[in-house]
């Protein structure tokens, strides 16, 4: 399930909202908001996000189950990524350094590298059609967010000012033929995504997937190091398996991780 809301966007603004005018049926208040947050985060060099992430399952009997994950991301632009996925069960890290992605299941002390493109769109779609690598929240670190936000959009509403993460924010809501999904924008002149709740609503049980992005920082430098895998002592190096596993982990046995985004 593709989540393409949030990241560097690079379409202008009044663009932008003409765009959506012309294609959906999105109110212009949602539509200024959404394109506001996009372009204030494109105008950032290089950011990074702490967030907790919720996925629900439904199981066979229609019971509800949460499991929840801590999502650190660093980007800086044009072409270098680091993310730690932790969870009860899993550790996993992530490297781009404009060439290679690099993939270490921390628990397992197992990692893998493949040859990427040089772009970061270019490598995770590349991640994604030959292993089948999601990356929750990597939308934010994406080219032209915009125009894959609402390409899908059947309609799209201003709900007003609400509070989410102890900030004052605006809360928009969005359909989709497959899913509905709702954003929380800080209010002021930091427009920063705050919380986000995608709801699969053709699946049984209509599970929700929520996202909370607890720490913002957009001014502090990132140092390069922090894109530049060292393999930890007694690491043992893996072929990275290909889509046909769909997982994003480089482990034996399978040992599949959801996908947060679903890009």
């Amino acid at each position: 399930m593709k989540w393409t809301i949030f990241s560097n966007c690079s379409v202008a603004f009044a663009l932008c909202c003409g765009w959506a005018e012309a294609q959906t049926n999105i109110a212009p208040r949602a539509d200024e908001v959404l394109a506001s947050a996009c372009k204030y985060l494109a105008d950032s060099d290089s950011f990074q996000i702490t967030a907790e992430v919720w996925r629900e399952h439904v199981t066979e009997s229609g019971e509800k189950l949460q499991f929840t994950r801590v999502v650190n991301l660093e980007v800086k632009r044009p072409n270098r990524l680091h993310v730690q996925i932790q969870s009860q069960h899993t550790a996993r890290g992530f490297w781009y350094n404009g060439q290679s992605l690099t993939i270490l299941d921390q628990k397992r002390n197992l990692y893998s590298t493949a040859p990427m493109p040089e772009t970061l769109d270019a490598m995770l779609d590349s991640a994604r059609d030959q292993f089948g690598i999601d990356l929750p929240l990597i939308d934010l670190a994406l080219n032209d967010p915009y125009q894959n936000a609402v390409s899908q959009v059947q309609s799209g509403r201003y709900l007003g000012l609400s509070d989410a993460m102890g900030f004052k924010c605006h809360h928009l809501a969005f359909t989709q033929e497959n899913i509905d999904w709702q954003v929380w924008i800080q209010d002021g002149p930091q427009p920063l995504i705050r919380k986000f709740v995608i709801t699969h609503k053709l699946e049984p049980g209509a599970p929700e997937f929520t996202g909370l992005i607890r720490d913002w920082n957009l001014t502090g430098r990132i140092a390069d190091s922090d894109f530049v895998f060292v393999p930890p002592t007694g690491a043992t190096k893996i072929a990275m398996r290909n889509n046909e596993s769909n997982t994003n982990a480089p482990t034996r046995p399978p040992s599949p991780v959801p996908s947060a985004t679903g890009r």
